[in-house]
């Protein structure tokens, strides 16, 4: 078939998934057209799209707006000659149901926090199929009357293939994967808990696309705290991943989470993982086997209505003192390599194709 991709494009969560589907659809014989949409006008890197290093691929077509107009899809369709067309998170309900009239067969997913039942007429009529990734975005789905078969994510080969170099000084490094550092990426408690710790050798790297001043009140903690280091900057992919390979523990607790790119990155370079013991981030995360959990109080909810979560700073210090332990950090690293298997990306590509 001839399958069309409409995604961000550019180094973010979002769009890295976009291009690994891109990869699974060809694994499974299919020819790929992207449609690369900008970022919003509003908000961390506005417009962003992205056509160097990895992103620098044959058959994307540039959207000319987030907000697609209707004829760019359309022709974008007609000149590829599309089956069909894959959607993360497109809520262009009109704009999809119109290229479904056309002919068009449309799948695609939606993140929980963010899909209410308001959207479910629509998705309705823009869909095909609408599938979930994660067991809880799918028994929430259900509980509404919507069927959504499970493409369970797994593991790119992208990852496995990062090379992993690791300093033999004594020191443990905790990496926080911040990305924008949006409302679910709890900085402020992860940087508190991490200077409630007494063990002089742990180390925090807190890594972020975000401007400095964006970080607020915890850049007092920060400077206070001589093992905590910034990186501030939007890297080139691959750089990116080795950085993030070069640490011994991921830290990744969220108020809710969508996918959790960074629980699958950890797993691959066999680091454990600290979060919170809600879903999905237990899903991938087994306390004990591959990672620590932590207990979470309720805080909120997200726009959909799910509930966020927030850890208690002195829990999650507590947490992070365990990992100085060499004989558990390695018990727990060897969990993560045996996680590998379960998360085969051999399965999200069998998965796609009884989809299809």
């Amino acid at each position: 078939m001839r399958v069309g991709i409409v995604t961000k494009w550019f180094n973010r969560g979002q769009p890295v998934v976009g291009r690994y589907i891109r990869s699974a659809f060809e694994a499974l014989g299919h020819e790929t057209f992207v449609l690369a949409k900008p970022r919003r006008e509003k908000g961390p890197k506005p417009r962003a799209l992205e056509r160097s290093g990895i992103w620098d691929q044959p058959r994307v077509t540039e959207a000319s707006s987030f907000a697609t107009p209707l004829s760019e899809y359309l022709e974008w369709a007609r000149q590829n000659s599309l089956d069909l067309v894959h959607c993360d998170q497109n809520y262009q309900f009109d704009e999809l149901a119109e290229l479904r009239r056309q002919g068009v067969r449309v799948i695609g997913r939606f993140v929980w926090e963010h899909f209410a039942a308001e959207h479910l007429e629509g998705a309705r009529k823009a869909y095909d199929i609408v599938y979930s990734v994660t067991e809880c975005e799918q028994r929430r789905y259900a509980g509404w009357g919507m069927e959504t078969p499970r493409v369970p994510w797994g593991i790119h080969p992208e990852l496995l293939a990062v090379p992993i170099e690791r300093p033999d000084d004594g020191l443990v490094r905790f990496v926080f994967p911040g990305g924008f550092i949006g409302h679910r990426k709890p900085l402020e408690p992860v940087v508190e808990a991490f200077a409630q710790t007494g063990v002089a050798s742990l180390r925090l790297l807190v890594k972020a696309q975000v401007e400095r001043d964006r970080l607020g009140a915890v850049e007092r903690l920060i400077a206070d705290d001589t093992r905590i280091t910034l990186h501030l900057a939007d890297d080139p992919w691959q750089q990116h991943l080795r950085i993030i390979a070069g640490c011994d523990v991921c830290i990744t607790p969220s108020r809710w989470e969508g996918l959790g790119l960074p629980l699958y990155e950890a797993t691959a370079f066999g680091q454990p993982i600290i979060s919170n013991d809600d879903p999905p981030m237990n899903e991938v995360v087994r306390d004990g086997v591959n990672g620590l959990l932590v207990a979470s109080r309720p805080d909120g909810t997200a726009r959909s209505g799910i509930a966020a979560r927030r850890l208690e700073p002195a829990a999650l210090a507590a947490t992070i003192e365990r990992l100085a332990d060499p004989s558990l950090r390695a018990e727990l690293a060897a969990g993560a390599a045996r996680q590998r298997t379960e998360l085969s990306w051999d399965r999200t590509i069998a998965a796609l194709g009884a989809l299809l």
